[in-house]
């Protein structure tokens, strides 16, 4: 079964304007939500309006931060780039969250209402995963350099057709959530019609359960 290749539970993510019953809301971040619900099992929610300054509320939960902050933040503090211009092409790139709401639920069982169902893997986990898309025609992944992890869980409605590779950014693992994933870990998200067609794919590739016979091995 395809669960079975990673580690942990595949997070469902879905955006809604109403809070399901039983719904547990949290003030963390989006990158530790993820982890605490794929590594402990835990369903989270968050309030999209919670006004805090952070990638996750400006890309992700679309929250009306200036976009000089942004500006100062990227360039003059992280430096993570040398100028505006190349700030604002990395803006234009990552997109925002397509849907409005005012909540984003996190759980470790794969629902219905999925909008988005995504991985925790290591390299070689990837490697599979992505092994599998190839089967079943998708070969152009989705993947932005210094993305912010938050972009895990839209980038595939912005790309519904890629499944989307994120590297889990540097602020995320030495600050924000700290401990939280391991070096070699990464998260791959998509649109739960392509975790259904990998689902059928598994038992048919050889990056999934298929194992090939009388191979000339060189």
């Amino acid at each position: 079964m395809l669960l079975n290749l990673t580690n942990y539970r595949p997070v469902s993510v879905h955006f809604c304007n109403e809070l399901p019953s039983g719904s547990i809301i949290t003030e963390d971040e989006i990158s530790v939500c993820l982890a605490k619900s794929a590594k402990n099992g835990q369903d989270l929610a968050i309030n999209c309006r919670r006004g805090r300054f952070s990638a996750g509320s400006y890309f992700a939960e679309k929250e009306d931060i200036p976009i000089e902050d942004i500006l100062d933040v990227y360039v003059k503090k992280e430096r993570v780039f040398k100028d505006n211009k190349s700030t604002y092409e990395f803006l234009y790139k990552v997109g925002r969250n397509p849907i409005d709401c005012t909540h984003i639920t996190f759980s470790s069982i794969i629902k219905s209402d999925a909008d988005v169902v995504l991985f925790i893997a290591n390299a070689s986990q990837a490697g599979r995963l992505l092994g599998l898309s190839g089967y079943i025609g998708k070969f152009i992944v989705d993947i932005i350099p210094a993305a912010p992890t938050c972009a895990a869980i839209f980038r595939p409605l912005i790309e519904p057709n890629r499944i989307h590779l994120n590297l889990i950014d540097y602020y995320d693992r030495e600050h924000q959530a700290k401990g939280k994933f391991k070096e070699d870990e990464m998260l791959i998200s998509m649109k739960p019609k392509i975790f259904e067609d990998l689902k059928k794919a598994y038992s048919k590739s050889p990056h999934g359960k298929f194992i090939p016979r009388n191979l000339p091995i060189y």
